[in-house]
């Protein structure tokens, strides 16, 4: 039985690995045609971009194993019930449970490490990739200037007729230090005919001429230096149109501040629900509870100043029926209601948030648990039927784990809606799909132990099952 464990067991390592490569390339991809625009133009490192996209593996991970497991299953037993290896098992006296026993045990193997791996690895990277991307998401996008097209810095607007570009392998290297000698760099782009419109003082109308110059960003200093070379500064004061001043120069810098423009990491210790370890969330949700009773012991309070007791009410109105003149209504009164109300209102608005973000951290504790499980909910999927269809192919096992896994997350998602609507607890919310799909793989693996067929092969329509024939069938 040691020798068939094993055997099954490696029979699903193959599948597995490659159709974990196939998913893990497909969200990868996807990761970087979502997000590519908002990497484009900002002068990020092809380090700071592998970073990003290496810190995003984590949930990509905890994704693409569940549907690998999937996949393993059904090729795996697909490709032994094509070769008569299964007929072969249970001619030897094995059954189908004991065929299955083996996979399941390595999906719960698989299990155990998905959840460590969702507690303590998976919030980690979910917090440092978010704070990484909140960084490239606020630096500003590295300058872009095109001959004859303004180009509004802060307060100024630049304009360049013409601009010639070295050839040389320095070419694009914007964030060197610019050498002494300005005229005579060959290593920077040279702007011909500069013309700057200065804003920057609402008192004083500037403009800013120059036969050429070069711009380059000082990372240390966080700050554009515009050299110009052979130009002219022209100044009107808005304020009476009286004064007006032309100075010449030959060589002049402009420092233009721009911090938005470094790229600064963020440090930050504040974690959302996805950053959280269980642990974490427990403490969170403890702490929420705690503030849900306070504000119902406060509501409790404010009832006690407004409600009166039988004694109580009797005892007032014997006091207004001895008053004499009789008690008129008192208006600080109603003002003492409103203004209850309007305290009761919030404390109750408060409970309310605090439930919703209890139910967030409860569908993400849940989360941990069902996701990993749903390992061992795809064996009973996969197994009977790659052992039924005996279709060992890649297409096969894609196409039945893309149904299933399509079925699994739609109802996953939705229960997650529901929970953070609070119109489904957080339990059923994430273990739902596992119920559903898990008795679903419970049905087809008892039928397949009686050996009775689920599905008709032959009613599927020709064009269709064309796609399903084992290789070199020529079955019609």
């Amino acid at each position: 039985m040691k020798i068939l464990t094993r055997y099954i067991l490696r029979e699903h390592i193959g599948p597995f690995l490659f159709s974990l490569m196939i998913l893990m390339f497909v969200f990868v991809t996807k990761f970087l045609v979502q997000y590519i625009n908002r990497f484009i133009g900002k002068g990020l490192s092809v380090q700071t971009i592998l970073e990003l996209i290496y810190l995003n593996l984590a949930w990509m991970l905890a994704l693409a194993i569940p549907m690998s497991v999937l996949v393993a299953s059904l090729m795996a037993f697909g490709r032994m019930s094509a070769d008569n290896e299964i007929i072969i098992l249970k001619s030897s006296g094995i059954n189908i449970v004991q065929i299955v026993r083996p996979a399941l045990l390595g999906a719960a193997v698989v299990m155990v490490f998905m959840i460590w791996f969702n507690d303590r690895v998976l919030p980690e990277f979910n917090h440092e990739a978010r704070l990484l991307f909140q960084s490239i998401s606020r630096k500003k996008p590295t300058l872009q200037l095109e001959p004859g097209v303004f180009l509004k810095i802060k307060k100024m607007q630049m304009f360049v007729e013409a601009i010639e570009r070295p050839v040389t392998a320095n070419l694009m290297a914007k964030s060197d230090i610019l050498a002494p000698e300005y005229e005579t760099s060959s290593r920077r782009d040279r702007l011909k005919h500069v013309i700057i419109f200065d804003q920057s003082n609402s008192d004083v109308q500037r403009t800013v001429i120059a036969d050429y110059g070069f711009l380059y960003f000082d990372e240390e200093r966080e700050r554009l230096v515009l050299n110009l070379f052979n130009g002219e500064i022209h100044e009107m004061d808005t304020r009476t149109f009286r004064e007006y001043r032309r100075l010449h120069f030959e060589h002049n810098v402009f420092y233009i501040p721009a911090p938005e423009m470094v790229f600064k990491r963020e440090e930050s210790d504040i974690r959302g629900d996805r950053e959280m370890s269980i642990g974490m969330m427990k403490e969170r949700i403890a702490q929420y509870r705690e503030n849900i009773r306070k504000e119902q012991q406060k509501v409790h309070d404010l009832l006690k100043k407004v409600l009166y007791t039988p004694e109580e009410i009797q005892h007032l109105l014997a006091v207004a029926a001895d008053s004499a003149p009789p008690v008129k209504p008192d208006t600080r009164a109603a003002s003492r209601l409103s203004s209850i109300q309007v305290q009761m209102d919030a404390a109750r608005s408060s409970m309310r948030y605090y439930q919703r973000q209890i139910n967030k951290l409860e569908v993400e504790i849940h989360k941990k648990y069902s996701i990993p499980f749903a390992a061992i909910v795809f064996v009973l999927i996969g197994a009977p039927l790659g052992i039924k269809a005996r279709k060992g192919s890649l297409g096969v096992g894609f196409t039945f784990s893309l149904g299933f896994f399509i079925l699994y997350w739609a109802c996953l998602i939705g229960g997650e809606e529901l929970a953070d609507r609070q119109l489904l607890s957080p339990f059923w919310a994430m273990w739902f799909p596992n119920v559903i799909v898990g008795l679903w793989g419970v049905y087809l693996t008892f039928r397949t132990v009686k050996e009775t067929v689920f599905f008709q092969w032959e009613r599927v329509p020709k064009f269709i099952r064309i796609f399903f024939q084992p290789e070199g069938s020529t079955t019609p």
